[in-house]
């Protein structure tokens, strides 16, 4: 590959919107075939161990927080190509961040803002992306690899007015579709 071919696959948006919808599938694939499989379940409730259950699940919260990633990533590409940090040398082509140093963190938060896709929503709604974004982002860093954080300090803490079932729970599924589904409508609308 040329370094003009690999700096074209890098800046077209489509190969990373299609990278977001295939860790989608992953995720769902984890959420629908083993988590909700009824005899997964039976299993649980009968040994009353639910370790399992949680290693799954946050293996499902990295795919879909590694599809976001992936999602606002398009977007900056789309939107604003300027925030591509690339060096060549060479026969080399070095891409060192998408979207400024949020990227080289994972920090989804950053990245949504940087993508342009915050700000249609206020106070609650707001506060609860937020945090939906910012537990991802832990679950992308260390939540599916690590059983800790590799620093104490790091480990994200919900705000107190947002109530844990929609961080935690299976409600931060209604925060993370509509992310999804405007990745979508964008896809659709590059020429």
């Amino acid at each position: 590959m040329t370094n003009d071919d690999y700096i074209e696959s890098l800046m077209n948006p489509s190969l990373w919107f299609r990278q977001a919808f295939s860790q989608k599938m992953i995720a769902d694939k984890i959420l629908h075939e083993i988590i909700m499989n009824k005899d997964f379940i039976q299993s649980m409730q009968r040994s009353q161990d639910f370790s399992d259950f949680a290693q799954l699940w946050g293996n499902a919260l990295y795919h879909y927080g590694i599809g976001i990633e992936n999602g606002f990533k398009a977007l900056i590409i789309k939107k604003h190509p300027e925030l591509i940090n690339i060096e060549i040398k060479e026969d080399d082509v070095i891409l060192h961040d998408i979207g400024g140093k949020s990227s080289k963190n994972h920090d989804l938060y950053s990245l949504a803002n940087r993508a342009g896709v915050l700000g249609q929503e206020s106070g609650f709604e707001k506060k609860l992306v937020r945090n939906v974004l910012k537990h991802l982002t832990d679950n992308i860093r260390w939540g599916a690899r690590y059983p800790v954080p590799t620093i104490k300090s790091k480990l994200f803490q919900i705000e107190d007015d947002i109530p844990h079932v929609c961080v935690y729970g299976f409600h931060i599924l209604d925060v993370i579709e509509p992310i999804f589904e405007h990745f979508k409508k964008e896809q659709n609308n590059i020429q």
